[in-house]
């Protein structure tokens, strides 16, 4: 693959057009504000707060990231996205590479990267600042290493002994640490592990001998990876890490016990984002390439890998949003690729003209159905955010619950043109996540002289005294609230300043003004 040839730059240029209008229309989401905050954090003091993330449980690397475009744009949620959107761009010619170590002819890498720049699960999660696709990235270029190591002079000597030559330390070192950085940017990476040491089977003739070869390989690079985490270690808080699963995930105990009749009544919801963010075409040409013949292993293994790494969360998850599974994505998404190129190969072969026509025919209309769903979920990320076909569950999160950043920026703009002339106090519903953090994300570097933020809880029922305390030394206190959590007893003077509604009847966000 030419790495200047006018088909890349056409797929690059395709890329960052649709990738970057409209990159802010859908508003903050609440772990976005969060993830952008710590990074601010970190600017402010990075000796205090450099690895702050490990309290929430979550590994650093997408946090760090962050930090250079911070300093590089005044808009502070564009600088977050725009970094999603160069790993989006990365996953692109990673899809490339792995197809052709898969046997892919170059049409069909090029085929690959053009569904991976517009397929609505991909699209999404490489306009958001969230963790996922830096991990997918990081994981499918491990998945990469391991391939290779797989076609790599796998042979057990004598005395049950194997080598490694120069190729294969730089793929075990690749493998490594590309999976490392994939567990320093988000832990459910560790669910890759048996699809990485199964990825050696990819390879072509490859007996139980030389896979078991590779795969130790394999698990030398696992081993790079997994020491790599562990530098963690050396942080205090490194025990967090593991605090928070019990949110989202039964324990083994529990679903053994039974748990797993609650989570298994969960699958057709998980098979319905697929079928949604991937299209319906997409996951028929997964489905038909497991009864082509030819193939067929690659199929049958990449279908078992897409399985094996769902299986946890949706055996053993509490809460799976779409999100958490976006990752299976690289596996349908090789696979429906290549199987496009197998029918289309079977009808280059057809010698009958009726079928060979009704055949490219329907590739035609899939091919289309594919680019028509997808143009249609772009079109409306970026000129009517509100409108985006997202799946209920994500509706839910972007758009109607308080995780949804609506009218939060217009609130900054609003109340920072007060703090011009008056000293302002604002209290925020909630203390940790889409308030106030998206609020104090927005106000990172402004003039904050006439300015006091703080969260009281949610519901607000009351302010706290620490607070008032506080608000006396300001000319106004300002309450920054979601109208379905506004239970405020007292402050019967209090005046409703502004509010901007959210989609479809959902809360709106509003800003009072309390007086006693």
């Amino acid at each position: 693959m030419k790495k200047f040839s006018p088909i890349i730059i056409g797929i690059i240029a395709f890329y960052f057009v649709t990738h970057l209008s409209g990159l802010t229309s859908l508003p903050v989401f609440a772990d976005e504000s969060i993830y952008v905050r710590w990074a601010q954090l970190i600017m402010d003091e990075p000796a205090r707060y450099a690895l702050f993330p490990l309290n929430d449980g979550k590994t650093p690397l997408f946090i760090w990231s962050l930090l250079p475009f911070q300093y590089l744009f005044s808009d502070q949620l564009y600088a977050a996205r725009l970094v999603s959107v160069l790993v989006g761009l990365g996953q692109v010619f990673t899809m490339g590479w792995l197809i052709k170590l898969l046997g892919g002819k170059k049409k069909t890498q090029y085929l690959g990267m053009f569904f991976t720049a517009i397929l609505p699960f991909w699209y999404f999660h490489h306009r958001m600042a969230l963790m996922d696709g830096m991990m997918t990235l990081w994981l499918s270029l491990a998945m990469g290493g391991a391939i290779k190591l797989g076609q790599g002079k796998n042979k057990l000597s004598k005395v049950l002994k194997f080598k490694f030559t120069k190729a294969d330390i730089k793929w075990t070192i690749f493998t490594g640490v590309s999976f490392g950085l994939a567990m320093l940017t988000k832990l459910p990476a560790i669910l890759f592990v048996p699809a990485l040491g199964l990825s050696a089977l990819f390879a072509d003739k490859l007996n139980f001998e030389k896979w078991f070869v590779a795969s130790l390989k394999v698990a030398v690079g696992v081993v790079i990876g997994l020491f790599l985490f562990v530098l963690l270690k050396l942080h205090p808080a490194f025990g967090q890490l593991f605090s928070r699963g019990g949110d989202f995930l039964y324990p083994l105990s529990e679903v053994l016990g039974g748990a797993w009749k609650e989570t298994i009544i969960s699958l057709p919801n998980y098979l319905n984002y697929f079928v949604n963010y991937l299209t319906v075409p997409l996951i028929a040409l997964v489905i038909a390439a497991l009864f082509s013949p030819r193939n067929k292993k690659t199929h049958h293994l990449l279908l078992l890998l897409g399985l094996i790494f769902l299986a946890p969360m949706m055996l053993m998850g509490k809460v799976v949003y779409p999100r958490y599974l976006m990752s299976a994505s690289l596996l349908f998404t090789l696979s429906a690729t290549l199987s496009f190129e197998n029918f289309y190969v079977h009808l280059e072969k057809q010698k009958n003209q009726f079928k060979k026509i009704g055949g490219q025919l329907i590739l035609i209309l899939m091919f289309a159905n594919i680019v028509g769903a997808s143009g249609v979920y772009m079109y409306q990320s970026i000129f009517d955010s509100d409108s985006t076909p997202f799946v209920s569950a994500d509706k839910e999160q972007y758009l109607y619950k308080w995780s949804s950043g609506h009218g939060i920026k217009e609130a900054v703009v609003m109340i920072e043109d007060m703090a011009k002339t008056e000293k302002i106090a604002v209290a925020t519903e909630g203390y940790f996540g889409t308030l106030p953090d998206a609020i104090l994300m927005y106000m990172h570097g402004h003039d904050v002289t006439n300015l006091y933020v703080d969260g009281v809880g949610y519901p607000v029922k009351e302010i706290s005294e620490k607070f008032l305390d506080r608000a006396k030394e300001f000319d106004r206190t300002l309450l920054v609230v979601n109208s379905n959590r506004m239970e405020l007893v007292g402050y019967e003077n209090r005046v409703l300043l502004e509010e901007w509604c959210r989609p479809d009847s959902a809360p709106c966000l509003q800003v009072w003004e309390l007086k006693e």
